[in-house]
């Protein structure tokens, strides 16, 4: 697939939207204008199958698909665990253990122990685990990518509804399962199958909008736990997946090089912005920014300027 640097503005459109969140739960600023930011994960997750799928058009190579992934993700990664440990353990006390640690070395915390430490680190310990599956769900034809994509979309759209009938603690934990999202890589695989076949849409940003507007006055006006989480992890939460599987294929044109850029070392907002907000409040936004150049451009410097320059 060519690039298209709409698609990396969108990755920084979705890791700046979490660090948006973060703000609210972590009441820095506790405005329910930022209570959709955590939409930005699925938005994540739908980019990434569609990009990964793509690529694999490009090169079916697995030793190529996999190394890109380890030197992609695996550096950043387990850097930002180890930081986010030490801090965690001697900055702000939250003590987590050795063996919290080596879960997330394997990836596994996300479902041994979800809320060990940095809580963040579960969506991108999914996102490894999905690695696994992407080229085999590539060798399908698109009607058997169709049908896995409708089996995981079915998936999230029964899970979110039942769980979000629980009392709220429960449904806290079962929030973070991978049934939740698997949607999500359900519209990303129908999103690669539209672009794919050229299909066209109307642009989704008026919806976008409306579903926003209507999310923020649900925060505002509604009080009862689980009549808010049914509105807004069920109807609201599956009816933007759709939306986003439309902006992926039809994305909103180019805004500035300097967005372009900051797609592109993404990944290293999503990971260190949380615990930068967590250290220095709404300064750690603009430091996690930094902290993600920092780290992630040294890593991919020729790639991103030539990608930078066709933008």
């Amino acid at each position: 697939m060519k690039y298209d640097p709409r698609i990396a503005q969108l990755r920084f459109l979705a890791a700046f939207s979490v660090a948006l969140y973060h703000l609210w739960t972590l009441k820095i600023i506790p405005s329910p204008l930022f209570r959709p930011g955590w939409l930005g994960v699925p938005l994540f997750f739908e980019l990434s199958i569609f990009l990964l799928l793509s690529r694999l058009d490009d090169n079916p190579s697995l030793s190529h698909y996999f190394k890109r992934r380890i030197w992609r993700i695996w550096p950043l990664y387990f850097s930002a665990v180890v930081v986010a440990f030490l801090a965690d353990r001697y900055v702000l006390d939250i003590g987590p253990s050795l063996a919290d640690l080596f879960l997330h070395f394997v990836f596994l915390s996300f479902i041994v122990a979800p809320f060990s430490f940095q809580y963040l680190f579960w969506s991108l310990q999914l996102e490894e685990w999905m690695y696994l599956f992407i080229p085999l769900i590539h060798r399908l034809s698109d009607r058997g990518k169709l049908n896995v994509a409708i089996g995981l979309i079915f998936i999230t759209l029964a899970y979110s509804l039942i769980i979000t009938q629980l009392p709220y603690d429960v449904f806290h934990l079962l929030y973070f399962m991978p049934p939740f999202w698997l949607g999500a890589y359900g519209w990303g695989i129908i999103a690669y199958i539209m672009k794919k076949n050229n299909v066209r849409f109307p642009s989704p940003l008026p919806y976008i909008a409306v579903v926003y507007t209507a999310y923020v006055a649900v925060a505002v006006v509604v009080h009862d736990e689980r009549l808010y989480e049914l509105w807004t992890r069920f109807v609201l939460y599956n009816v933007t997946l759709v939306l986003f599987m439309v902006l992926i294929v039809e994305p909103p044109k180019v805004f500035h090089r300097i967005t372009v850029f900051l797609g592109e070392v993404s990944y290293g907002i999503y990971l260190w912005t949380l615990l930068f907000q967590e250290l220095f409040g709404l300064a750690g936004v603009v430091a996690g920014i930094l902290a993600a150049v920092a780290t992630e451009f040294p890593l991919r410097k020729k790639e991103i300027i030539a990608r930078i320059s066709r933008a």
